[in-house]
C-alpha cells in the first residue's frame, strides 16, 4: 500500500493546517480519548500535557514525512518501539488514537477536511497502524505467499 503524491501533499496540507494551533488540537483529541478505556499511560497533568504534544506533533510530522519510503518509516517505527512499550500501549490503544485523531482532524478542519484528505488520512493511518502492530506485537494482516499456497492445499 503507498501513498500518491497528492495525497502526499494533502497529509502534509492538513498538518500544517493544524500546527499553528496544535495545543487545541490536542485538546480535542485527548478529550476524546477520554471517553475510551486505554491501557497506555497519558499523562495527566498540564505540564506533562504540553510536553506529549510536542512529542505527538513530532511523532505524527516524522511519520508524514517518511511515508512516501515505507522503509523509513518502519526504521522510525522501530525506534520508538521501546517508548511504545514503556508506555504500556496495547493494540486497542493503537485503534483507539488513530481513530480519535481522525475523528479529531475532521473536527478541526471543518469542510477543509475533504473526502480526499480524509482518505488520505485514512490510508496513511492503516499504514502507520500496520507497522506498530508489526513492531510491538509481531502481528501481521499479509499473509505470504507460502501460507496461502499450503491453504489452498489443505481446502483441496
Amino acid at each position: 500500500m503507498s501513498i500518491t503524491p497528492y495525497q502526499y501533499q494533502l497529509l502534509t496540507q492538513t498538518l500544517a493546517s493544524i500546527r499553528p494551533n496544535f495545543h487545541g488540537f490536542c485538546t480535542s483529541w485527548y478529550n476524546q480519548i477520554q471517553h475510551y478505556d486505554l491501557r497506555m499511560q497519558i499523562p495527566t497533568n498540564v505540564g506533562q500535557l504540553i510536553i506529549w504534544e510536542h512529542q505527538i506533533f513530532d511523532f505524527v510530522q516524522n511519520c508524514v514525512m517518511r511515508i512516501p519510503q515505507q522503509s523509513n518509516l518502519l526504521h522510525y517505527l522501530q525506534k520508538k518501539r521501546g517508548t511504545l512499550l514503556f508506555m504500556g500501549t496495547s493494540e486497542k490503544d493503537i485503534s483507539v488514537l488513530l481513530f480519535t485523531f481522525t475523528a479529531t482532524l475532521k473536527s478541526h478542519l471543518g469542510r477543509h477536511f475533504t473526502t480526499a484528505a480524509k482518505n488520505a488520512w485514512n490510508k496513511a493511518l492503516l499504514l502507520i497502524e500496520n507497522m506498530l502492530r508489526f513492531e510491538l506485537f509481531k502481528k501481521t494482516n499479509i499473509v505470504g505467499l507460502q501460507e496461502f499456497k499450503r491453504a489452498q492445499q489443505q481446502a483441496n
